[in-house]
């Protein structure tokens, strides 16, 4: 019976020796200052800001196409109702005006086609680039914790289900924000930096 209680006792004791001696370096990070202060981000969201504004233009040029055959729509339609005019004419109206209000059908169609095609293309892009330097951090986060011997990095930015901030404390000491931003920016071109 002691020698059980010792066996016991002992595997007790290793226990708490081998986890007082695995104690795990623990950083944190806000990956969404990285992200949003990484150069790459800034170059990228200036890209799709221009692709955005040409994306505008063109959408503005369909919509004002739309609203040029609804005001021709609207004049036809009001003459197809002139009492003024005889059977014929405003049959002839109303004839010109069914006819405009398939092709302002066909414009509203483009537009709403339109929207929907390049709401999904720059979804995607945007999808694809954020995923890309994402990676890139990871890949620099990893680099820098093996370097500096950290076990784990947990991203401080993010917040719960109820919105409350995943991580309520953590010593400033242990912030890698700083260092693993500089890493990621020392190539960055100048004209972006001053962004």
């Amino acid at each position: 019976m002691n020698s059980i209680k010792l066996i016991t006792i002992a595997a007790v004791l290793s226990a708490f020796a081998i986890g007082a001696n695995a104690q795990q370096k623990i950083s944190f990070i806000s990956m969404e200052r990285v992200f949003d202060e990484y150069y790459k981000t800034k170059t990228a969201n200036a890209q799709f800001k221009k692709r955005g504004e040409e994306i505008e233009v063109r959408r503005k040029e369909l919509i004002e196409k739309a609203k040029g055959l609804k005001g021709e729509f609207d004049k036809l339609n009001a003459d197809s109702r002139d009492k003024s005019l005889n059977d014929k004419a405003r049959e002839k109206k109303k004839e010109d005006a069914e006819n405009k209000l398939a092709e302002l059908k066909e414009a509203e169609t483009k537009v709403l086609e339109f929207d929907k095609a390049y709401k999904k293309e720059i979804a995607e892009q945007m999808r694809q680039m954020q995923q890309q330097i994402v990676g890139e951090i990871r890949g620099v986060i990893q680099t820098y914790s093996i370097e500096h011997k950290i076990d784990i990095v947990l991203d401080n930015s993010g917040k719960t289900l109820n919105n409350v901030e995943a991580v309520m404390y953590f010593d400033k000491n242990t912030d890698i924000t700083d260092p693993i931003l500089a890493i990621m920016n020392k190539n960055a071109p100048e004209s972006v930096e001053k962004k």
